[in-house]
C-alpha cells in the first residue's frame, strides 16, 4: 500500500493528489501547505470524492515530519501569480524549500521525491543537494507535459492520433527547451522518412514555439496549469509504483551524457520502483547539442547567481 504525501495545496498538489485517488495508485495520501486550512479542506474534499471510487484512499493532512513515512513526496510549492518568470519563484521560494527538505530528511523520510515546481530543474537540483539523497530517488518533472503538448500539436498538423506520434523535448522545462526532431517518430516510422511517405506543411519553429507557449495560454486563461501537470506526475508515480519500467521525459542529474556536467535537465529515463533507473541518452545532431549545452549554460548561470 503506497503512501503519497504532497507539499503543496494549491492548484497543482490538488491536481496530483485528485488524480492519483482517481487512478488507484496509492492508498493514503497526505497533504502539507503553509495554509493549513487550505491543505485540510482539499483533503476533506478529495476523501468525500473518494466515496464514488471502487478504492479505498486514506485522505489526511500533517506537518513536514508527519511526511517521514511516505514512500513518494511531491512537491508542488510556488505560485507564479501571473508573473511569466519561473525563475522568480525560484527567488522566492529556494529557502523554504530547502528548510522543509531538510526538516522531511532529518524526520526519517527514505522515499523518492518528485520535484514539481517551478523552475523544476533548478528546484530539483536544490532538492537533490539538500537531501543527499542519490539521483535516483530526486525526479524533477522535467519536460515530461512538454513532450505530450508537442505530440499533441504535431498529431493536428500531420492529421494523426497523438498516439501516434513519439516526440521528445530536452533541456530545461522553460525557455531554453527544444525539439529534438531527429528523434521524432510517427507510426514508428522517424519524421523526415513519414514526410516523404505522407507530405505535410508546417513549420517547425511554429511548433515549437506553441509547445513553448502553451502553458502561459493555460495561465493567462485559467491563472494557473493544473490537470495535464497533475496526470504527468501520476505517470511517473504509477510508474514507480506498479514498476512499469516507463520511459519519460523527467530531470535528472546528468554528469557525463551529452558532455555536460553536474546539472539538472531532461532526458528520457527508465521510472521504476527505484525511481529514476537510468536515463537514456539520444544521438542528437550537432545543432542540438548545441541548444542542450546552451540549457546546462543558463541553468547553472542561475544557480550560481541565486545559491
Amino acid at each position: 500500500m503506497t503512501k503519497l504525501g504532497i507539499i503543496g495545496a494549491g492548484a497543482v498538489g490538488f491536481a496530483v493528489g485528485y488524480t492519483a485517488a482517481r487512478m488507484g495508485i496509492v492508498s493514503d495520501i497526505k497533504y502539507n501547505d503553509i495554509i493549513e486550512i487550505k491543505a485540510k479542506a482539499q483533503a476533506m474534499d478529495i476523501e468525500d470524492a473518494s466515496a464514488y471510487y471502487p478504492h479505498p484512499v486514506k485522505m489526511s493532512y500533517g506537518s513536514y515530519k508527519d511526511m517521514a513515512d511516505r514512500d513518494i513526496i511531491v512537491t508542488a510549492t510556488g505560485d507564479l501569480g501571473g508573473v511569466k518568470d519561473r525563475l522568480e519563484e525560484y527567488v522566492k521560494f529556494k529557502d523554504a524549500t530547502r528548510d522543509y527538505v531538510k526538516e522531511i530528511v532529518d524526520a526519517g523520510f527514505k522515499g523518492i521525491f518528485i520535484v514539481v515546481g517551478n523552475p523544476c530543474d533548478l528546484m530539483a537540483d536544490l532538492v537533490y543537494r539538500t537531501s543527499g539523497f542519490p539521483k535516483n530517488r530526486v525526479i524533477g518533472s522535467g519536460t515530461a507535459l512538454d513532450t505530450v503538448r508537442l505530440n499533441t500539436s504535431l498529431s493536428k498538423v500531420l492529421n494523426v492520433d497523438p498516439s501516434a506520434i513519439r516526440g521528445v523535448i530536452l533541456g530545461e522545462h522553460g525557455e531554453s527547451q527544444f525539439v529534438a526532431w531527429s528523434n521524432i517518430f510517427v507510426n514508428n516510422l522517424k519524421l523526415e522518412k513519414y514526410l516523404e511517405q505522407n507530405p505535410a506543411n508546417f513549420s517547425r519553429d511554429a511548433v515549437e514555439n506553441l509547445v513553448r507557449e502553451r502553458a502561459w495560454r493555460v495561465i493567462d486563461g485559467k491563472q494557473h496549469t493544473q490537470c495535464g501537470i497533475g496526470s504527468a506526475v501520476c505517470s511517473m508515480i504509477d510508474s514507480i509504483v506498479n514498476d512499469r519500467k516507463e520511459i519519460i521525459l523527467v530531470s535528472t542529474l546528468l554528469n557525463g551524457m551529452y558532455g555536460l556536467n553536474d546539472i539538472y535537465l531532461s532526458t528520457p529515463c527508465i521510472i521504476g520502483k527505484d525511481g529514476m533507473e537510468k536515463a537514456l541518452e539520444l544521438e542528437l545532431t550537432p545543432d542540438e547539442l548545441e541548444k542542450l549545452k546552451h540549457s546546462e549554460e543558463v541553468l547553472k548561470a542561475n544557480r550560481n547567481k541565486y545559491k
